[in-house]
C-alpha cells in the first residue's frame, strides 16, 4: 500500500491524499510524525518526549524537514526540527531523546492486556467529505470507551515507530471534542500543539486512547488522554485547543 508521504529526489517530502485532516491542510499527526522521523533517522536513542508546534496550516506541497541538535548528551539529547512547505516554516518541534538503560529488577505497572481486533469498528466521515488520515487506520472502540488504533497504510518508508504513537496521539481531543460532537454553537477544535511522554516503545500494532477535555468561554480547550498499547501504558498526550466557532448551515 502506498505510504502516506512519498520522498522526492531532492529530500522532501510529498503528502498524499490520505494526508490530509479536518480541516484544510494536512493533519497534525502525519505532521509531527514526518518531524518526528526525521529525528529517529539521524538521532540514536529513544524519543521520551517530543513537544510540535504547528505555525500555520501545512498544505498538500512539497514538505522539508530540516533538523538541529541543541543538546548532544551520553544519555539525553534534546533535539530541533523545523518543518518548511513552499510558503516558509510551518511547523516546529522538540524532542528528548533518552539512551536505554536496562534493568530488568526496576519495578513497572503490570501488563493488562487486551484484544482489539475483537471490539467494534468505528468510522468517522471527514467533514469536507473527501478521503483523509482516519482512513489510513483501523479503530475499534472498547467498552471502557477507550479507542484503539491500528495504522493499515504507512506514513513513510521506512517505518517510524514514534511517528505510529504521534498519528494516533493527535486524535485525541477529537475523540472526546469540546461541547460534544453535535454541539451548539458549531465549532471548530483545531489543536495548536501536541506534547507526548512516553516511557517505551508500543510492542505490538494496536494504541489506545483513553481521553478526555476540557474548555471555558474564552473559546480555550485542552484535550489529553493515556496512551496504551495491547499489553499496558504508554505514556500521556496533551494538547491546547483554539476553539472557533462556525458558521451555522443555512436551513
Amino acid at each position: 500500500m502506498k505510504p502516506i508521504f512519498t520522498e522526492r529526489s531532492d529530500g522532501s517530502w510529498m503528502p498524499g491524499e490520505y494526508a490530509r485532516g479536518p480541516y484544510k491542510g494536512v493533519q497534525g499527526g502525519a505532521v509531527a510524525a514526518l518531524m518526528s522521523a526525521a529525528i529517529e533517522d539521524v538521532y540514536p536513542g529513544f524519543i521520551a518526549s517530543v513537544s510540535t508546534h504547528y505555525l500555520k496550516t501545512t498544505p498538500i506541497a512539497p514538505l522539508r524537514v530540516v533538523v538541529t541538535p541543541l543538546r548532544l548528551g551520553r544519555r539525553v539529547s534534546v533535539i530541533d526540527a523545523e518543518l518548511f512547505a513552499p510558503e516558509g516554516r510551518v511547523a516546529v518541534q522538540r524532542a528528548t531523546l533518552i539512551a536505554p538503560n536496562e534493568d530488568p529488577d526496576l519495578p513497572t505497572p503490570p501488563d493488562r492486556p487486551v484484544r482489539p481486533e475483537a471490539m467494534p469498528v468505528q468510522s468517522r466521515v471527514a467533514p469536507h467529505g473527501g478521503v483523509w488520515f482516519m482512513d489510513t487506520m483501523d479503530v475499534r472502540l472498547a467498552d471502557d470507551s477507550v479507542l484503539w488504533f491500528r495504522q493499515i497504510r504507512p506514513i513513510q518508508t521506512p517505518a517510524s515507530v514514534i511517528g505510529r504513537v504521534l498519528a494516533v496521539a493527535d486524535w485525541a481531543h477529537g475523540v472526546v471534542p469540546p461541547m460534544g460532537s453535535f454541539c451548539r454553537p458549531l465549532v471548530a477544535i483545531p489543536n495548536a500543539d501536541l506534547s507526548v511522554h512516553l516511557v517505551r516503545a508500543p510492542r505490538g500494532e494496536w494504541i489506545g486512547l483513553d481521553a478526555a477535555t476540557a474548555w471555558s468561554t474564552a473559546s480555550i480547550g485542552a484535550g489529553w488522554a493515556m496512551l496504551h498499547d495491547a499489553e499496558g501504558p504508554l505514556g500521556r498526550v496533551a494538547m491546547s485547543i483554539a476553539i472557533t466557532r462556525l458558521p451555522e448551515p443555512v436551513a
